[in-house]
């Protein structure tokens, strides 16, 4: 395989960071765990929007949502953009997806040599969006009636094996690449995004075995309530007129047992990659190999009263989980506080494949934190987007602007972790206030197309 390291990217989508057994002793994750303590491991790693499709996008691209144009859920991203796996390629790379994609049209290059592409949750979506799964499905005479009761919020319980669960069924086709790639006597270094569909809802893996693993009784009840809302922009509340998200339409027991299903769906993940992590092991590749892990975006999983997720810059949506292993025998595991993106992990492949980040991409590569060679270079501040809702992260005080609007958010994190006191009118803040406002349209003009011309040109001096 040469001197240059293989790369898997392991992708989740909705994982909150505190959805593991690292974090939260409660959520048995063991290899993740494992793999984590050999890892890099950050704990303020960001994304840079609250849903699938943009996220997804600054991910694969190195820049954020509104630069590449994916602004939204309903965005797709074009083709005059390119993918880091492109650039893998040009690099010479084999590259290789299976499981979730879901941040690029039909028609654009993603940059694989290898697709099985997997873009749904559960059995009820199309077979457009469930490619191989549904053949699979279809070859077991299986159907969405057979596999589903629609009994908890927003998801529903499981009826039949999860041996059929479509991140089941992903983690089976991952691992099987995999070995094959590992046994077929190519030279040629890899990349594998191996991406599941879950923990996001449906919550369906109520009933299961991987629910069994858990108590009721230590399915927690959040510390925060539905009455936090009057804190927050009126989107959180108007999201009642299509979703019903709000745990207090439902009985205690069902935000439990969604709760257990929810962590059930990461037992069952974690499994799969643990398999995977064996089968590098099996074929002395695992110390040549760079393991990043993440997540799209997280879930409130019932925090303000809330499951799933809206377009709004809340941490429990914002914060993920973000975790690197390098190509390096025995390495030790280090935990990193510094402010981290998910836009940097296209800078982070192209740095460990041996290329030069391109001037336009995010080129925060966090090769430095384990070769000493590199230059440091840290974040002072995040940036992160929501449709027409913008916020910056610094020294500990989040502010989210709605773009038009008269009203805003503002907390200091320190003192207020789960959000719940809005200081946006504080005048004791008025100054971090003003100077996150700069920040955010810096930043804003930046992540514009055609930002060579800065934002305050023809300002006059003050």
């Amino acid at each position: 395989m040469g001197n240059r390291p293989n790369i898997i990217f392991l992708m989740r989508d909705q994982q909150r960071f505190d959805a593991m057994g690292k974090v939260n002793p409660v959520v048995q994750t063991p290899n993740l765990d494992r793999l984590a303590g050999e890892s890099v491991f950050f704990t303020n790693g960001y994304c840079t929007n609250p849903s699938c499709v943009p996220s997804r996008a600054a991910i694969m691209t190195g820049k954020y949502p509104s630069e590449c144009q994916v602004p939204a859920f309903i965005s797709k991203l074009p083709e005059s953009e390119t993918t880091f796996m492109t650039r893998l390629q040009r690099l010479g790379y084999y590259t290789a997806v299976v499981g979730k994609q879901h941040f690029a049209g039909s028609t654009i290059s993603r940059g694989y040599d290898y697709e099985m592409i997997v873009d749904g949750h559960f059995a009820g979506y199309s077979r457009e969006d469930l490619g191989a799964y549904a053949d699979y499905l279809d070859s077991h005479n299986l159907t969405v009636k057979q596999m589903y009761e629609r009994t908890l919020i927003s998801g529903g319980v499981w009826k039949t094996d999860a041996e059929h669960h479509i991140d089941y069924f992903i983690g089976e086709k991952g691992k099987q690449w995999l070995e094959d790639r590992l046994t077929s006597g190519e030279d040629q270094p890899f990349f594998l995004c191996l991406s599941f569909p879950g923990p996001h809802h449906p919550y369906d893996l109520e009933g299961t075995r991987y629910a069994g693993m858990y108590r009721l009784e230590d399915m927690t009840l959040p510390k925060s309530t539905y009455d936090d809302l009057q804190q927050k922009g009126p989107q959180y509340r108007n999201m009642r007129m299509y979703s019903k998200i709000y745990i207090n339409d439902y009985s205690e027991e069902q935000f439990r047992r969604t709760k257990r299903s929810y962590y059930a769906n990461m037992t069952l993940i974690d499994e799969k990659i643990g398999e995977v992590l064996d089968i590098l092991k099996k074929y002395g590749a695992y110390d040549n190999t760079v393991i990043i892990y993440t997540s799209d975006h997280g879930d409130f999983m019932g925090d303000y009263g809330l499951v799933e997720k809206l377009q709004c810059l809340q941490d429990s949506l914002m914060r993920v989980p973000l975790f690197v292993k390098p190509a390096v025998k025995d390495f030790p595991g280090v935990i990193v506080d510094d402010l981290v993106s998910n836009v940097d992990i296209a800078a982070t492949c192209i740095d460990v494949a041996g290329g030069t980040v391109p001037d336009e991409l995010s080129d925060y590569s966090y090769s430095q934190y384990w070769d000493n060679s590199r230059p440091e270079k840290k974040r002072r501040y995040l940036y992160m987007e929501a449709g027409a809702i913008r916020g910056i992260l610094c020294d500990h005080i989040k502010t989210v602007h709605y773009v038009g609007r008269p009203y805003g958010e503002m907390y200091d994190l320190t003192n207020d972790s789960l959000e719940r006191v809005n200081i946006w009118d504080d005048p004791e803040y008025a100054n971090a206030k003003i100077r996150n406002y700069g920040l955010m349209m810096d930043s804003m003009y930046t992540a514009t197309p055609g930002h060579d011309t800065p934002w305050n040109y023809g300002t006059p001096e003050i």
